[in-house]
This record gives structure tokens, sequence and C-alpha cells, in this order.
């Protein structure tokens, strides 16, 4: 598996999956979502909320410019709670499906879903999830097949 140091370096492991290397990233202004298109992720965590708007931003390794994840949104603008979640798809070689993983939704007070997009963000990078992110995709996240 290729991993990634602190220091945003790629060192190689044993492992089928496949990456480039992590620089950090950018993303899009968030544009609407349709519920078919979401995680189920982040709609077991919207279940029964009524009147939750979706919106989706694509997030782009910082160096390269490559489209490498994206963050799926909910905003209830009536209470000013949002959740987020970082989503990306993966193939491994000699698999014939995506996989398409995504984090617990974060929730916090957002009123705009590019807020709630930085907020995620931050939530991840403070607690060391992108210099984790192959372990985590290894083996922490579940797999739903795309």
């Amino acid at each position: 598996m290729l991993k990634h140091s602190h220091a945003g370096e790629v060192m190689r492991e044993k492992s089928k999956l496949r990456v480039s290397s992590f620089s950090g990233l950018y993303w899009s202004a968030a544009i609407p979502l349709k519920a078919e298109s979401a995680h189920r992720n982040l709609l077991t965590a919207i279940e029964g909320r009524i009147g939750t708007e979706l919106f989706t931003a694509i997030a782009y390794d910082r160096t390269s410019g490559a489209p490498c994840a994206c963050f799926d949104i909910a905003v209830d603008a009536a209470s000013g709670d949002a959740c987020g979640i970082y989503r990306i798809l993966i193939v491994e070689a000699g698999v014939e499906e995506t996989f398409d993983i995504a984090t617990p939704a974060i929730w916090c007070q957002c009123e705009k879903p590019e807020d709630m997009v930085g907020k995620v963000y931050k939530h991840l990078t403070d607690m060391g999830f992108f210099e984790d992110l192959y372990w985590h995709v290894e083996n922490s996240i579940p797999r739903q097949v795309h």
C-alpha cells in the first residue's frame, strides 16, 4: 500500500491499492446534490429531517489539480445544523467493482455548505485523517460497491 508521511511524501507498502501522492486539497463551490447520488452515510445521518438540502463539492489534489474525492454536505437552514462527509471512489487491482467509501457524518452549526466543507476538512486534518488516509481506507471505513 502507498502511505503518506506527515510531510506528504509517499512510502510504499504491500497492497493492491495504487494512489498518487497527497499534497493537500482544495475544492470547488458546493453544488446541489440529488438524494439518489448521495452516500448512504450522509443519508443515514439526516434520516427523518425535513427540509434538509444536499450539496457536493469536488476535492482536488493541490499539486496536480486532479480530482481526488468529494465532500457531500447536508444543511438544515431552519435549525442551522449541517453535516458532511469526505467521500472517495477507489479501484483495487484484480477487483472488478469500484468502492465508494466515506467517513461518518461530521455535525456542527453552519449556514452555508461551503463553510461546512471547510469544517469537515479541518476536523479531518486536525485528527490526522489524511496522514493515515490509506490505513483508514483499508481498515476502518466500510466499503460500499459503487
